[in-house]
């Protein structure tokens, strides 16, 4: 049975995968030319400074990109993020069932909280941002928290996830995983609750 649901963020909760790829590669842009098809085969899920480790960046131009692209994120947050029927719906019937829910993101705190607020997402229990782990997704760090935190055991946590990079994580976690395309496919995850309930 779950009784525990941890959401990843960026293209689950919130469509913001492009936003993160925009703000990336507008970061990146003085430095180096960055296509969107190559971010989103490479780089899609990724904290931004292993990205740019990645990319082969060394360390004192990592922190300035890394604050630039920060500084564009929250500026297309307040854009281009808004609420996605689909998750409020699903959100609030977990609500209804009284099932804890909580969000593990590789991004920094301030965009995760930004992201949920413009998203209309409140009522979880927690977040988990990169800056609460030592190694972030596709290390389990974050989820295998994220479950003690619950206090629920890992067969009991139905994990929600899009990126490779995440889905990774979620499996190396141990606990029940669900994926979907976007936020839009969203409603899946009642379906597996329906399912892992009536077992």
């Amino acid at each position: 049975m779950i009784k525990g649901v941890l959401f990843d963020l960026d293209g689950v909760l919130v469509d913001a995968v492009k936003l993160h790829q925009k703000a990336f590669i507008e970061a990146v842009k003085p430095y180096k030319e960055i296509t969107e098809e190559y971010h989103m085969q490479y780089l899609n899920g990724i904290p931004t400074k292993k990205k740019l480790e990645k990319l082969g960046f060394y360390t004192d131009l990592i922190e300035k990109i890394n604050s630039e692209k920060q500084e564009i994120t929250f500026k297309l947050i307040q854009e281009m993020i808004k609420p996605v029927p689909e998750v409020l719906e699903v959100v609030d019937k977990i609500k209804e069932m009284q099932i804890p829910f909580a969000v593990c993101s590789n991004s920094i705190r301030k965009s995760t909280e930004l992201l949920l607020f413009h998203g209309g997402v409140n009522d979880f229990e927690f977040i988990i941002s990169n800056q609460e782990v030592i190694n972030p997704k596709p290390d389990p760090e974050m989820y295998i928290k994220a479950i003690e935190r619950l206090k629920l055991d890992k067969s009991e946590v139905l994990i929600v996830e899009d990126s490779p990079v995440g889905l990774e994580a979620a499996n190396k976690s141990g606990a029940n995983v669900c994926q979907i395309k976007d936020p839009y496919d969203i409603k899946k995850v009642l379906d597996e609750l329906k399912r892992y309930n009536e077992e």
